[in-house]
């Protein structure tokens, strides 16, 4: 791999981009990461289990259970906001260094988007969690990575608006915190100090206190969705976000946020009166320390890796579909469902790959689509 090493100073500016980036592999990783993705499977049943129990008590819970359908959930983002379909706009006037795979040149591919909350659970948006988006682009040419989607015309891009990756260093942290956390709040600290050391469960909590511990999301539309860990842009690595405009108005309308399901709400309010839009951006990798593609917990600063956009997403003005939703979420959404130019980089990829794969075998995944679901 050549290398096109950083020239300037951190302190002086942004560095320019590299391909000096590896990746350093574990010899037990695929021991661990099938491991994890058994733990997955098993939340998935435990949760089917218990709203199954509740499915008797009428109400909300009945409803709940009427629209699971005795079907298991994802494993993480299970409830879906909305599923909508878009066009991906990829831009004129690119770098050299950003023209590669779906970038490499202006088009538009039509996409389908589906907006998520972050956890397994189907809990009210107004518990505080992190929120994802996913979207699916159609008309995508070239072999990708799985093997039973190798054939696919589609490839995926998924990020949320903030998440535990983003506090931990590598894989084992992050099930470390998740089995933390199912223990319940009186046992996380304990339970996080003995699986990682003391100075690590601190800064862990201490990140989680900026980001995930962050006020409530108030609409879909207004946050920032971050990819979390690198993927590759040709023989580059970047991060990317898909972010709002500048000037995206920041409250729909009246809709109370005390009500269950008030982010469908507040996306549909803004659909019925025009398109909603956002920003495609990367961050280029610039050298080990400042951009690490192992390490999630060190954010890519944007004076040291600017911002680069790309393309823009754009959902239609719109009513909003049940329908259409119900056929967007049973469609499998993976990072890893890219070509070999946007692969997935880093622990925290090569284990969602196992994850994402059994979470979506175990819940019966459509197959892959060849056109839009209208």
């Amino acid at each position: 791999m050549t290398s096109t090493e950083p020239t300037t100073n951190p302190k002086t500016g942004p560095l320019p981009p590299s391909t000096a980036w590896e990746e350093k592999i574990e010899p037990d990783e695929e021991k661990l990461f099938s491991s994890f993705a058994r733990e997955i499977e098993e939340r998935q049943r435990g949760v089917l289990r218990e709203i199954e129990a509740r499915r008797d008590r009428g109400g909300r819970d009945a409803e709940i259970a009427r629209r699971v359908g005795g079907r298991l959930l994802r494993g993480f983002h299970a409830k879906p906001h909305a599923g909508l379909v878009a066009e991906f706009e990829v831009l004129p006037g690119l770098p050299a260094h950003a023209r590669f795979g779906v970038f490499a040149e202006p088009r538009v591919f039509p996409a389908v988007v589906r907006f998520s909350n972050g956890t397994h659970t189907l809990q009210e948006d107004k518990k505080p969690e992190p929120r994802g988006i996913a979207i699916k682009l159609f008309g995508v040419a070239g072999e990708k990575l799985l093997d039973e989607q190798r054939d696919a015309v589609t490839q995926d891009f998924l990020a949320t608006s903030h998440s535990v990756t983003q506090t931990v260093r590598n894989v084992r942290q992050f099930m470390a915190f998740v089995r933390a956390e199912e223990k319940g709040i009186p046992a996380l600290i304990p339970s996080l100090i003995r699986h990682v050391g003391l100075r690590e469960a601190v800064r862990i909590l201490l990140a989680l206190r900026r980001t995930v511990l962050k006020p409530k999301v108030l609409s879909m539309a207004t946050e920032e969705y971050s990819g979390t860990a690198p993927i590759k842009l040709g023989p580059y690595a970047v991060k990317f976000t898909v972010r709002p405009p500048e000037g995206t108005e920041r409250a729909a309308g009246d809709i109370p946020q005390d009500r269950p399901d008030f982010l469908r709400e507040d996306l549909a309010e803004r659909l019925r009166r025009a398109d909603l839009v956002f920003d495609f951006v990367v961050q280029f990798f610039v050298d080990k320390k400042l951009t690490p593609i192992e390490d999630t917990s060190v954010p890519w600063e944007p004076g040291v890796a600017p911002f680069v956009r790309v393309a823009r997403l754009r959902i239609p003005k719109c009513e909003p579909d049940e329908r259409l939703t119900e056929k967007v979420n049973q469609l499998s959404f993976t990072p890893w469902h890219t070509t070999e130019d946007h692969r997935p980089l880093g622990n925290v990829m090569r284990a969602r790959k196992f994850a994402y794969e059994a979470s979506s075998a175990h819940r019966g995944r459509s197959a892959e689509p060849t056109g839009l679901p209208l």
